[in-house]
């Protein structure tokens, strides 16, 4: 009986409480191994495969750009073309130096404008240069109504104004402006005072009840250096023209004293100062003062136009362009060799309206026609205008240099014109 209850109560030959709980706790404890296992081989894989496998792309990268660098050093195509340093030489180019200018403005002790004069050099390295004489009574349309002149200009608006006036007057800006008071005439003056400048004027005096009018004649023999404003200040009987020509006369005479002994800056100040090495340029060369330009009209002085375009034409061979000016620029190239024409061209093209900022030479002097070139669509009326003012052909040609605006080619042409 008691091995029938056996063999019928677990057909498997087990019961319920047969089962033991440690060897099932063992079976389990057999599994997870194996589980660790197979995750454990993975992470191990990606921590050391992942930083194999970018340093051997690092290294794989290295080696295709030093391949590439080491390609281009020993490649034999293409050309190398040296700088043109010759200016005689085909396809010599150079960007203008701007004309070094300053705008001179006088002042006395009370900050009433006395005078005014623009410099501008030659040459920085020969020296010489002009010095335009500009009228303070000289009409200005900028006031309104019926206008005023620059003495009121300084009054209203200091030399920023006057700098404004003056440049769109002489269709140049200036490389600087400096305002002198009777104190900085004296420090530069002073090197060389006492200053004889042998100048004659005449004085006109009015009593005091304004109905009586003296006249005499003065002989200034000797300058001296605290009297530079003064002296400037002076009426005239000959009114504005003569004022005019008495500061001419001053710029002249303390010019040549400066140029005196061939070492200008010996009689100049020691300061580190824009206007005395200015100064020194010019008096190291031909200087000419100007005081043409300018007629009488009404109580004020106005410019003559032709005159005063020849003046500025030949005092700012390559200008400054002024504030929120438009005017095209060029690359003007020689293509005939006969350099003689050179300072020919520039006149005429810069009398077009345009502003000079490239010369050089084409790539040969075999050039029959004159020509300009565009390579902006949108500026072909320009360059049109330009081509009928010079009398010459117009071109569109996209590969052009974009140095400049446009770019003129002088042909042989230009060269029969000029003479």
């Amino acid at each position: 009986m008691t091995g029938e209850e056996e063999v019928l109560g677990d057909p498997d030959g087990l019961t319920t409480a047969d089962t033991d709980p440690a060897v099932d706790g063992l079976a389990e404890k057999d599994q997870r191994p194996r589980r660790h296992s197979a995750s454990t081989l993975a992470a191990q894989a990606w921590r050391w495969g992942f930083p194999i496998a970018l340093v051997v792309a690092v290294v794989w990268s290295g080696t295709l750009m030093l391949d590439g660098v080491r390609t281009i050093l020993n490649s034999e195509e293409g050309q190398i073309r040296e700088a043109v340093t010759d200016p005689t030489a085909p396809g010599f180019e150079a960007f203008v130096e701007q004309t070094w200018s300053m705008l001179v403005v006088t002042e006395d002790e009370e900050a009433n404008l006395v005078g005014m004069a623009v410099l501008t050099a030659s040459d920085r390295a020969s020296g010489g240069g002009t010095a335009l004489m500009v009228p303070p009574d000289l009409h200005v349309d900028a006031c309104g109504g019926d206008g005023c002149d620059l003495a009121d200009l300084h009054a209203s608006g200091g030399v920023d104004g006057e700098r404004a006036f003056m440049g769109s007057l002489l269709g140049s800006d200036f490389t600087g402006v400096v305002l002198l008071t009777p104190t900085s005439w004296n420090n530069l003056v002073r090197p060389v005072s006492p200053l004889s400048i042998g100048l004659k004027h005449d004085l006109v005096q009015t009593a005091d009840d304004g109905t009586s009018t003296i006249r005499f004649s003065v002989e200034e023999n000797l300058l001296l250096a605290a009297d530079v404003v003064d002296l400037l200040s002076l009426p005239d009987r000959g009114a504005s023209i003569g004022i005019l020509r008495r500061h001419g006369m001053f710029w002249e005479s303390w010019l040549s004293a400066v140029a005196a002994g061939g070492e200008p800056l010996a009689n100049l100040p020691a300061v580190d100062m824009e206007l005395v090495r200015l100064i020194d340029t010019l008096a190291r060369g031909e200087i000419r003062v100007d005081t043409s330009p300018w007629l009488v009209s009404g109580n004020s002085m106005a410019a003559d136009p032709m005159a005063l375009e020849q003046a500025a034409d030949a005092m700012f061979p390559f200008p400054i362009p002024t504030e929120g000016g438009s005017r095209p620029t060029v690359r003007l190239l020689n293509g005939t060799g006969d350099f003689a024409i050179d300072a020919y061209a520039r006149e005429v093209v810069r009398a077009a309206g345009v502003d000079i900022a490239v010369v050089g030479n084409f790539r040969n002097f075999n050039v029959i026609q004159t020509r300009v070139v565009y390579r902006d669509p949108r500026i072909e009326q320009k360059a049109t205008a330009l081509a009928v003012a010079i009398h010459a052909g117009v071109i569109l040609d996209e590969a052009v240099s974009s140095a400049a605006d446009l770019t003129v080619v002088i042909g042989a042409d230009f060269t029969a014109r000029a003479g």
